[in-house]
C-alpha cells in the first residue's frame, strides 16, 4: 500500500523530512511518498479528501476541522512550544508589554502563530482599536512584513524567527515556552477512518516519526542539512534555530494546556463547540513502549 504524507515548512516538520530522507519509513516496511505544500489549510483539505493519509498540521486546524464535522485526528506531536515573538531591532521594543500601539503582522486566524498572539493580546490589552494589526495570508508573509519594515513585530515559528535575528534585522523578546508552555504546534494527523481501517500502518508510521525525532536531537547538523532543502532556509540558520526549539512528539502531557487553547478558540468565535475528540494518543503510547 502506497502512503502519502503532506508537509509544510519549518522546524516543526523536521521529523517528517528526516523519516523520509533517512529511510525510517522503509525500515518499518512502509512505502511512503512526500509532498510539501505552502499552507496548513491545504494539508487539512488533502487529508479530508483522501489525497494524503498523514500530514503534520497545526493541531488547532484539526480542532477547527472537526468543529465543521470533518474527521481529522491528531495522533502524535511534532512541533512544540514553536512560536517566537520577533521585533525589529530599530523598533525600541524590549518586552511583550510594549507591543501595544505598535504595528503587528499576523497570519490567517486559527493557527498557533495567531493563537499565541491572541493570548498575548488578551494579557496585555492589545486590540485593533489601540494597535495596528496587519492580517496576511501566511506566516511567510507576516515575517516578510517585519523584514521589510512594514510592521514592528510578529509572532512566527522557527527557523524564520532565528532568520530575522541572523540577518541583523530582528530580535526575539519571547518564545513559546514563555508565553504558552507545553503547547504543541504542528502535529502528526490522519483521519478517523484511516486510523480505524489501518491501525497497524499508523503504529508503524508513528514509530518512524519517533525515530526521526531522536535523530534530530542526536544529529542536529545532518538533520539541519536534510531540512534545508524542504524549508528553503540555510542549514546554518536551521541549526541555530534548533538550539532554541526542537521537535517533540510525546504530547500526552499537554492535554490540559491544549484544552485551554480550545477554550480560547471558542471565546474568539473560531469554533462553536468545545470537544476533546480531536486527538487519540493510544498508538503513540504503544509505539513508544515498543521502541523502548
Amino acid at each position: 500500500m502506497s502512503i502519502k504524507i503532506g508537509l509544510i515548512r519549518g522546524i516543526c516538520q523536521m521529523p517528517g523530512y528526516v523519516a523520509y530522507e533517512k529511510g525510517f519509513f522503509k525500515d518499518q516496511g512502509l512505502d511512503v511518498s512526500c509532498s510539501v505544500d505552502p499552507t496548513a489549510w491545504i494539508l487539512a483539505d488533502k487529508l479530508i479528501s483522501g489525497d494524503i493519509s498523514f500530514g503534520i498540521v497545526p493541531w488547532t486546524r484539526v480542532v477547527s476541522a472537526r468543529d465543521r464535522g470533518d474527521d481529522l485526528i491528531v495522533i502524535s506531536g511534532s512541533g512544540y512550544e514553536e512560536t517566537a515573538t520577533v521585533v525589529r531591532r530599530d523598533a525600541n521594543i524590549n518586552s511583550l508589554s510594549e507591543l501595544k500601539g505598535k504595528r503587528i503582522s499576523l497570519p490567517v486566524e486559527g493557527g498557533m502563530k495567531d493563537l499565541t498572539s491572541q493570548a498575548l493580546f488578551k494579557k496585555y490589552g492589545i486590540t485593533p482599536q489601540n494597535t495596528e494589526i496587519l492580517r496576511l495570508p501566511s506566516g511567510d508573509a507576516a515575517m516578510l512584513a517585519l523584514l521589510s519594515g512594514r510592521v514592528d513585530a510578529t509572532t512566527n515559528v522557527e527557523p524564520y524567527a532565528t532568520m530575522a535575528v541572523e540577518l541583523g534585522i530582528g530580535k526575539i523578546i519571547a518564545r513559546g515556552k514563555d508565553i504558552l508552555p507545553k503547547v504543541p504546534g504542528c502535529s502528526l494527523t490522519t483521519t478517523d477512518r484511516f486510523l480505524q481501517d489501518h491501525p497497524d500502518i499508523v503504529l508503524k508510521f508513528i514509530k518512524a516519526i519517533l525515530k526521526a525525532e531522536e535523530f534530530c536531537h542526536e544529529e542536529p547538523e545532518e538533520a539541519a542539512e536534510i531540512s534545508s532543502k524542504y524549508i528553503g532556509i540555510s542549514a546554518g540558520i536551521i541549526r541555530e534555530a534548533l538550539r532554541y526549539n526542537q521537535p517533540h512528539t510525546d504530547i500526552t502531557g499537554s492535554i490540559d494546556v491544549m484544552m485551554g487553547i480550545v477554550r480560547l478558540m471558542k471565546e474568539l468565535g473560531y469554533i462553536e463547540n468545545i470537544s476533546q475528540e480531536f486527538y487519540d494518543f493510544e498508538l503513540l503510547k504503544k509505539a513508544k513502549a515498543e521502541l523502548e
